[in-house]
């Protein structure tokens, strides 16, 4: 008689180890100049062209976003990623399926952009227009902000798509 027994995969070693695999990339590009660099361009080119249908008459210079009156600069902290990563970390680890988490992974990557982009637009008109408020509001509004609509997105998203898998 044979006793060999069957390998049963648990189902939180996939959600483990994708969670430490998105911890890992977000390490590698929060560790790279030149991506860092990219992204930070990236959000203060879009961030320019917003102020400029805004009327606001913007060059990017770099990563700095210039008017006459004010400036802003993106630095890597200002990029939403590691807010993002957090997300997504906490999607990943969720026992959901994985189409579930692609939805999550989109939600998680779209919202908290749009939202980092009207961050920075926001930041941007509060320095011209109420300079004595650009410390407040972006060290203590908008970073507590940007964190609870990460939360309420990755909420919305395990209340509405993020059904753990039955198990048999």
């Amino acid at each position: 008689m044979s006793s060999r027994r069957r390998f049963v995969l648990q189902p939180w070693i996939p959600a483990a180890a994708s969670a430490v695999g998105v911890l890992a990339v977000l390490l590698l590009a929060a560790n790279s100049e030149p991506v860092m660099i990219a992204i930070r361009g990236a959000l203060a080119h879009i961030s320019s062209v917003l102020l400029n249908l805004f009327g606001q008459d913007t060059v990017v210079q770099g990563t700095t976003v210039q008017s006459s009156i004010f400036g802003i600069s993106v630095v890597t902290a200002c990029t939403g990623l590691f807010t993002t990563g957090l997300f997504l970390i906490a999607v990943m680890a969720f026992p959901a399926r994985w189409t579930a988490k692609l939805i999550g992974a989109a939600i998680g990557i779209g919202g908290i952009f749009i939202v980092n982009i009207i961050r920075l637009v926001s930041l941007f008109f509060i320095g011209v227009h109420w300079p004595g408020f650009i410390d407040s509001a972006h060290q203590l509004i908008w970073q507590s902000l940007l964190i609870v609509i990460a939360v309420v997105l990755w909420l919305l998203w395990a209340g509405r798509w993020a059904h753990a898998p039955r198990t048999s």
